[in-house]
């Protein structure tokens, strides 16, 4: 099936391999990108495909949709843009980006490899730790899931419980923050907690659970009723 399989986007001509991006000067002229979605391990053309095409530094928007052949077109005007993002979501939802300095008079070169979107594997050696003696707060770290799914990590979703088993959402940070303090926390408590990562795709299945006790005593700043 077709949401099974890795999609292709071929910009004109085609490199041998891999991702390319190139850089060069080209005279100032009226811009036509070709685009043609195909299927890598069957060689046939899918249409339906959305491709989005911005161009720089102009801003020019414009957005084609596959025809039966699997090839679309985006005509840029704008003769003094230099750079073009494309941006292809198939059928079955395959995705896949790149960007291409404009070439006016033999048309940009780019073979990018589409892959399905999917959300971050699990988040990595979670780690909860009170203040001195045991008393809170807590300070959470951990480390980035192993696969971003084909999409960075936006966010980082932190769950908390007073008993294993009952976290409930408590915080969000950044795709770029690996830690979190919790100074809520109250003296004679136990704390759990899991985190999750998210890209656009959705949410990681929770990391393993931790859990940390805060003293009634210790430093002398925290004392039970």
């Amino acid at each position: 099936m077709i949401s099974k399989m890795v999609l292709a986007i071929l910009v004109v001509a085609i490199f041998a391999t891999g991702l390319s991006t190139t850089r060069a000067t080209y005279a100032d002229s009226q811009y036509q990108i070709n685009v043609q979605v195909e299927n890598s391990l069957t060689g046939s053309t899918e249409s339906g495909s959305m491709c989005i095409f911005t161009f720089s530094p102009s801003g020019n928007i414009v957005t084609n949709t596959t025809d039966s052949s699997g090839v679309t077109q985006a005509i840029d005007s704008t003769t003094y843009d230099t750079t073009v993002d494309v941006s292809c979501t198939g059928t079955d939802g395959n995705v896949g980006t790149a960007t291409d300095t404009l070439n006016a008079q033999h048309g940009d070169t780019i073979r990018m490899m589409l892959s399905k979107l999917i959300a971050p594997s699990q988040v990595l050696n979670l780690q909860a730790s009170g203040a001195s003696f045991g008393t809170g707060p807590v300070t959470l770290t951990w480390q980035a899931p192993f696969s971003n799914g084909g999409s960075p990590v936006r966010d980082y979703y932190i769950y908390r419980g007073t008993s294993q088993g009952t976290e409930t959402f408590f915080a969000l940070v950044s795709g770029n923050t690996l830690t979190y303090l919790d100074d809520s926390t109250s003296p004679g408590s136990s704390y759990y907690y899991y985190v999750t990562a998210a890209n656009a795709a959705g949410s990681s299945q929770p990391s393993s659970e931790v859990s940390v006790g805060i003293s009634c005593f210790g430093d002398g700043s925290a004392f039970c009723n």
